[in-house]
């Protein structure tokens, strides 16, 4: 199952935060309209870091709609891909986590998944407050920057993840007419659980960004309370 792969990177993660990051460093979060992991498919992979085919930097989704990269030093656990016409899933982590030390600056130590939605004939991107409540856990911060939602949930990254901070990302932005879902754990006392957080998602959108095909506008608005997350 996935969580099980999760569980384990994020073991790799607090063994090497311990030495290689403060207390204040790494980060990640779900948007809860997209299926949770463990669910099937490419997120029922399970195998231990650098056991199984080397990291990749990006992979495309959905047809190639999509192309999901992460910045300098995160890696595609390929392990963990999913992909379909109507979507598609993918972890990222810290490339010399995943390789084993083979490959990748040192960078501070996250989980961040990607999820693709299907395409919809009018999209709508959910603001912060509706991430929240679709979760069911408080909002502690709002960090929307332009097109891309960015919400801190105050609490819930522990259970998703043992050994994980509390506070968690999650964020969403539009590709064409489908939804993009990403999510962000840290280590318990990371910076990533805060603001750093934050930054590296922004860094990861603008990758996808970068690396995914050009896509025209969807004829569709930010809404402050749509029924869905």
């Amino acid at each position: 199952m996935i969580l099980r792969r999760l569980s384990v990177l994020m073991l790799t993660l607090l063994a090497l935060g311990a030495c290689d990051v403060t207390s204040e460093e790494a980060a990640r979060g779900f948007l809860a309209d997209f299926a949770a992991p463990g669910s099937a498919g490419g997120r029922d992979a399970l195998s231990e870091p650098a056991a199984g085919p080397p990291p990749v930097g990006r992979v495309a989704l959905a047809g190639g709609a999509v192309v999901v990269a992460g910045p300098r030093g995160y890696c595609i656990d390929p392990v963990t891909i999913e992909s379909a016409e109507d979507g598609g899933f993918a972890v990222l982590a810290s490339c010399s986590i995943l390789s084993g030390g083979a490959s990748g600056p040192s960078v501070a130590p996250a989980l961040v998944t990607v999820t693709v939605g299907g395409p919809q004939p009018a999209p709508v991107l959910p603001d912060a407050a509706t991430i929240a409540r679709a979760a069911g856990v408080p909002l502690a911060t709002d960090a929307t920057r332009g097109p891309l939602v960015l919400a801190q949930m105050a609490r819930g990254g522990d259970t998703a993840l043992e050994g994980g901070d509390a506070r968690h990302w999650r964020g969403a932005f539009l590709m064409g007419r489908r939804l993009v879902a990403l999510a962000l754990y840290a280590p318990s006392g990371s910076a990533m659980a805060g603001r750093d957080g934050a930054r590296l998602l922004q860094g990861v959108h603008e990758a996808i960004v970068r690396a995914s095909p050009d896509i025209p506008a969807p004829m569709s608005g930010r809404s402050a309370s749509p029924s869905r997350g």
